[in-house]
């Protein structure tokens, strides 16, 4: 009688179609997983792709400023607008030397 009900008890929790049922579900659960990550990481990719173009398109036009702005500033560039400008060329010019350092206060 004691063997019957362990038997019995033993059927009961382990059955193998129950556990074949558990392992499908598991790996059912597990696939969709796999590629709910796949498509996760595959977004990600083409993000980082998009931002890596706009990276290298900033890039180029920061180079092309950059050698506009050295163009610009270039002696010759620079003493041609100022020839433009018909401005007086300094001469002599003279400095004014403190007597002794004195500072006035108010």
């Amino acid at each position: 009688m004691e063997k019957e009900k362990f038997q019995a008890l033993k059927k009961r929790f382990f059955n193998f179609k129950n556990l074949n049922k558990l392992l499908l579900v598991f790996f059912i659960i597990l696939g969709a997983y796999y590629i709910a990550l796949a498509n996760n990481l595959s977004v990600k990719g083409f993000a980082l792709s998009d931002l890596k173009q706009e990276r290298n398109k900033l890039s180029d036009a920061n180079n092309k400023l950059e050698l506009k702005a050295m163009a610009l500033s270039s002696y010759g560039n620079i003493s041609q607008r100022i020839s433009g400008l018909k401005m007086v060329a300094v001469g002599n010019i003279d400095y004014i030397n403190g007597a002794s350092g004195l500072v006035a206060k108010k």
